[in-house]
């Protein structure tokens, strides 16, 4: 009996076949001899480096559903920014934070933490296997944090004080948003566009011309020399303003439900974006070798299984101590509506993380791939009830977002979804061996852009031909 598609578990001493569903409707079958690398681990298949998904058109029906909610949301964002805020939003004095703010950024900046848990556990805890799916984590993980603060752009008050930040002299130093409001936008506009930046230079070297490829091997030490700083600012920065995103909320106090409101949150904050990042990765990482018919690597997705495995006991071990500590144990089996939201919220992070623990759940793609979902989700869950669920002003007051917020929400969204569709197909995002290289870079030209344009870029008329077939050198994978 073959395995099929996701549901495809592999066996440690026999060769694999699995069908899955090509991009055009029809069925495919898949063989993959399996080998072991030095570590002694049996593969599907052993990714090597990101290889670009060039064998599929740019602009499909579904990269346009979700460019026109972009854009929808988009037009509703300038006409709000040009306007008051009030017809546009459902927040008021006693909720003066919207879902911009609670979902966008407090919720959705913890699926975008794979670069900072995976980069620490590849970097400081040697798990060599991880390296190879940094790309997917970092592209992400930017295209959560620009549409984050791309939200806060349009629900400021004013915007244009932005420039504030950038000098000290005019710092509220007693300010709690303070360093939220620096480090964001640091890490995102600085370390992490630094730490992507290899994908845009390899294009441009394997596509450009002499003179191009000639400069880039004379910045290429200099990128080197800066990279071992740039890379602890990485970790960081991120950790700073994860932590604080939690510690903004004791300034709320009893507003907050005692099952949430502690003095662990700062902790709990950054462990639950942690296990958001990995989890959030894995998932990725197997919709779209899926979605592009991309051998799976099961020793990677057996590596990242046990990690998320081990980031949810330990937010769940933290997440205990803290509801025994503070004497809040009992409230959790009151049965009362927020205690069932607790009980939801442990669920989905409690479920992965004992199924993960199990070898077999590691190796099978469908058991990894809703698991990680859960993990998501209830990582999600935590960190976003406190901040709307949760929150009980002192004076009477609901908030319920507008329909023009929601579909703002949307819209961004919607234009992180876009953005990393058209990433992987220009850019080697996702991981892949050496043999897929052969089907390297789209031509430039098929983009629409003026002529003019590329050849400012560096970029060759016959760019296809001329990359096409190359093999990459060690020093660039």
């Amino acid at each position: 009996m073959k395995p099929s598609g996701l549901n495809a578990r592999r066996r440690l001493d026999s060769p694999i076949s699995y069908e899955i569903q090509s991009p055009d409707g029809s069925a495919m079958t898949i063989h993959a001899s399996q080998s072991r690398d030095t570590a002694g681990t049996t593969l599907i298949n052993h990714w090597q480096r990101g290889v670009p998904v060039s064998r599929e058109r740019v602009f499909t029906p579904t990269l346009i559903f979700f460019a026109l909610l972009a854009l929808i949301g988009f037009t509703l964002a300038f006409i709000r920014f040009v306007s008051p805020l009030g017809p546009f939003s459902g927040m008021n004095d006693a909720y003066a934070w919207g879902i911009w703010k609670t979902f966008n950024v407090m919720t959705l900046t913890a699926l975008g933490s794979g670069p900072l848990a995976l980069g620490i556990a590849a970097w400081v805890f040697n798990r060599q296997k991880l390296h190879v799916v940094m790309r997917t984590a970092l592209v992400s993980g930017f295209l959560f944090y620009a549409t984050g603060l791309i939200a806060l752009g349009f629900d400021v008050g004013r915007p244009w004080n932005f420039y504030s930040a950038l000098m000290p002299w005019r710092w509220n130093a007693e300010s709690a948003m303070l360093e939220i409001s620096i480090c964001m936008p640091l890490y995102c506009a600085l370390f992490l566009s630094f730490e992507i930046l290899p994908l845009v230079l390899e294009r441009f070297y394997y596509t450009g011309s002499e003179r191009t490829k000639s400069m880039l091997v004379r910045v290429s030490p200099y990128l080197r020399r800066m990279y071992p700083f740039m890379i602890i600012g990485a970790y960081v920065i991120p950790l700073m303003h994860q932590s604080s995103l939690g510690g903004l909320l004791l300034l709320a106090g009893t507003k907050i439900n005692p099952l949430w409101q502690s003095p662990c949150m700062p902790l709990l904050y950054l462990l639950a974006a942690g296990l958001c990042g990995i989890g959030f990765v894995t998932f990725l990482l197997l919709l779209t070798c899926f979605r592009y018919a991309r051998a799976l690597d099961v020793g990677v997705l057996m590596e990242l299984g046990n990690l998320l495995s081990c980031a949810c006991l330990l937010f769940l071990a933290v997440r205990f101590v803290d509801l025994v500590w503070r004497g809040q144990l009992h409230v959790a089996f009151s049965l009362s509506r927020m205690s069932i939201l607790l009980f939801i919220e442990t669920s989905l992070i409690a479920i992965p993380a004992v199924v993960l623990r199990f070898k077999a759940a590691r190796e099978t793609p469908r058991t990894l791939l809703t698991m990680a979902t859960l993990a998501c989700l209830g990582g999600m869950l935590y960190r976003f009830i406190p901040t709307t669920i949760a929150f009980d002003p002192a004076r009477k007051a609901s908030y319920f977002p507008s329909l023009p917020e929601v579909i703002m929400t949307l819209g961004y969204i919607s234009l992180g979804i876009v953005g990393f569709g058209l990433a992987v197909k220009f850019f080697a995002v996702l991981p892949g061996d050496d043999h897929d290289w052969n089907h390297i870079f789209r031509p430039m030209g098929r983009t629409g852009l003026p002529v003019r344009w590329l050849q400012w870029l560096g970029h060759r008329e016959d760019d296809a031909t001329q990359s096409k077939g190359e093999t990459p050198s060690l020093a660039s994978r």
